[in-house]
Parts: structure tokens; sequence; C-alpha cells
């Protein structure tokens, strides 16, 4: 999910600053780190109320801020660190935007950028996924020869890659070297399918408007409370994803509502 997430942030920037213009607006990028900062913060401190209430942590000023700014040492939510990393892929994207014109050179750029996250940064997730958002700007700025290519394939085939790559990174692949290259090509192969079959589908927009705000609950409720999916009937663990759906929906519309008030951050 954080590869498909990452290429699609990576493509949907690229789009948005090529369709727009905005290569020197400096306030569309403080925009765009605000739609992941409001939710961010919103759900925080939802999870550390939740937590104060069954004495994990201390509900204090510190707590709280710890929370805000990225809880670096996860003690509320280890799940969150990717938000961190988006947010420095925002900033990374607002000075090569400012800066190239040419797109060749930048997607160069945004490569270069990852490959210093897989030598240098001693965060492992940071090194793992730092290929997804290059590849998105890669898809865009070069859409027509890719979709060239991968127009030849049937769907089908697209999705019997995406189910053997899925296998392999869970019972046989264990290592980083061979983990992110298969994770990444399985998250392309979905969007593949998807592109072939499912892109006029209202559903698949509603659930890729709400993926962030899905993303920041569902790792806290499956991971530290481990109250979805285990010890559950399949049927109740139905109805507390759907119920997943609806919060994550609802805390969208919440997002949408205050951004609209105008900018947050400054």
């Amino acid at each position: 999910m954080f590869f498909l997430f990452l290429i699609l942030s990576g493509y949907g920037i690229t789009a948005s600053v090529i369709s727009k213009g905005s290569y020197k607006n400096i306030m569309s990028w403080f925009f765009r780190m605000e739609k992941v900062l409001v939710p961010y913060w919103l759900v925080t401190l939802c999870k550390i109320i939740i937590l104060a209430l069954f004495g994990s942590v201390t509900f204090s000023i510190a707590v709280i801020l710890k929370g805000f700014f990225f809880d670096l040492d996860k003690t509320i939510d280890s799940t969150m660190w990717f938000v961190l990393y988006i947010i420095v892929w925002y900033i990374v994207s607002a000075l090569i935007f400012f800066f190239i014109r040419n797109k060749w050179l930048m997607t160069l750029l945004f490569f270069i950028v990852a490959g210093l996250f897989i030598m240098f940064v001693d965060l492992s997730n940071w090194a793992f996924y730092a290929l997804g958002f290059p590849i998105g700007v890669l898809w865009r700025n070069y859409e027509r020869t890719w979709s060239g290519l991968y127009d030849k394939l049937p769907a089908s085939l697209y999705f019997i890659l995406f189910i053997l790559l899925a296998i392999a990174n869970t019972s046989v692949i264990k290592s980083f070297s061979l983990g992110m290259p298969t994770t990444l090509l399985a998250a392309i192969f979905v969007l593949c399918f998807v592109n072939k079959f499912f892109q006029q589908q209202a559903w698949l927009e509603w659930i890729g408007k709400i993926s962030f705000e899905l993303y920041l609950i569902e790792g806290f409720w499956l991971y530290t409370t481990k109250s979805l999916y285990v010890g559950h009937s399949s049927f109740l663990n139905l109805l507390l994803y759907l119920g997943l759906l609806l919060v994550s929906y609802l805390l969208y519309l919440g997002g949408e509502r205050l951004l609209q008030y105008g900018p947050i951050l400054l």
C-alpha cells in the first residue's frame, strides 16, 4: 500500500504542477502539506486520547507535541513514519520543480534523491520505499510512452503477476535486496491492472480520496490496539472494516472542511 500511495503521490503532484503551471507557487506546496498534516494531527490527537484512557500514555502537552511532530521514537504509533516521509518528498518536489523545467533532468533528480535515501539514510523504511515517488514522477512525465507499453498486455497477466509476487513476498523473499523491487513491481502491476479496467469506476475514485485517512487509522487499529482481524469472525471483521472506511471518509470530509477556511500553517 505504501508503494501505491507514493507512486500515486509522485504522479499526482507532477500532473498538478504541469497542468496548473504552479512551479513557483509556494502557497500551493504549503496547501499540499496541509492536506497531509491536518488529517494526521486530527487522528494523532484521537490516538493520544484513546491511549491515555487505557493508561498507555500520559495525556499532556509534551505528549501531544511529540505526536504532532511525527512521534520519532514511535511511542504512540509506529506506522506514522510515513507522514514525515511524504512531507520530505513534498519539500524535495517543491525544490526540484522550482528550479528545473526539463522533464528528463527533473526525473533524474528525483531518482538521485531516492538513491541518497537508499545509501545514506539509516532508516529501513525510507530506503525500502525510496523508488516509489520517483517512479510516479517518471510515469507522469513519460505517460504516453509508458501507456503504449502496458496497453499491449492483457489485464489478466498483470493480475497473475501481482498474485505471484504477493505470494513470493509473503512466503519466499526475506531480504531487502529482493523485497524492495518485487514489492515495487507488485504495486506497478496493480496500477496497470486498475488503469486498464477500473479507471472509470466511482468506488475506486472514492477509495483513492480516503486512502491517506484510511492509512492513518488502520495502522494504529491493526498494529497498536490489535483489535482488527484478531479474535473475530470474518463477518464481524468485514463490518469493522466497513466502519473503518466510514470513519476514514468522515475524517476526509472534516479535513477538507477545515482547509476551506484558509491556510492553517501560515
